[in-house]
């Protein structure tokens, strides 16, 4: 059975229901494990959660399992969720969440004026290291890192530098060596020692097959990160780049 916060994150608009409007939402979540519930079952999942409980369960689930429209059953032990009931909670939890993009990897603030496509990716990230996808997380730094390295050359107009005879550009450790050694700009000490040390762990979960991510590997590395990140941003200079 899924994680009870997991499942609670999935409840559209949660925060605005009442605790006796949970009620429907907990019977559900608990019927994957248990053919009939009890109100103490109930009771658990707001404590578990804490939050404020319904004043009295017992005579909630009562209630609502009479007359037409009555959205529970009772049985010999406990109660379940009519068919109906059960379907369109289904359908309602089958809607994408978005997931609040938080500041617990990096500040966000930090793409402010890239282009749409890098603050998705940043935004993606965050998203996976807040719901604990974390070799997702390192795969979408990797590509954010590599992105924008791209960018730095491409808004310098010397983007041929990190490209092959057949005009395929480089790998990321072919990038961060031509991006380091430039004579366009100048790389701090800090970025020149943050950047392997990113880079270590996004090819580990990118290319290790052994290799599974941990929270404690990210948060290793996360001021590096963002270093790495705002360096390379600033570097580029969005604000000044009038593109064709």
């Amino acid at each position: 059975m899924e994680n009870l916060d997991y499942f609670y994150s999935r409840i559209p608009k949660q925060k605005e229901l009442s605790a006796g409007q949970l009620i429907q939402y907990f019977v559900y979540f608990l019927q994957e494990e248990k053919n009939e519930v009890r109100a103490s079952d109930i009771s658990n999942c707001y404590t578990a959660l804490s939050l404020k409980p319904y004043s009295n369960v017992s005579r909630y689930l009562s209630i609502n399992s009479a007359g037409r429209g009555a959205m529970f059953i009772k049985g010999k032990c406990g109660y379940k969720l009519h068919r109906y009931k059960k379907e369109q909670i289904a359908n309602e939890l089958s809607e994408i969440i978005e997931v609040p993009i938080t500041e617990n990897l990096i500040p966000i603030t930090i793409f402010d004026n890239t282009p749409y496509y890098i603050v998705a990716n940043a935004k993606q990230m965050c998203q996976c290291y807040d719901t604990g996808l974390y070799d997702a997380t390192l795969v979408l730094m990797r590509k954010l890192i590599e992105t924008l390295i791209i960018e730095c050359f491409e808004r310098h107009g010397i983007d041929n530098q990190i490209k092959d005879g057949n005009g395929v550009f480089y790998y990321l450790s072919d990038l961060i060596v031509n991006f380091v050694s430039s004579k366009n700009w100048n790389v701090s000490r800090n970025l020149k020692s943050n950047i392997e040390k990113v880079k270590k762990y996004g090819d580990l979960s990118a290319h290790n097959r052994r290799f599974l991510a941990k929270k404690n590997d990210i948060d290793s590395f996360k001021a590096e990160l963002r270093q790495v990140l705002q360096e390379i941003i600033l570097t580029i200079d969005y604000i000044n780049w009038k593109r064709d």
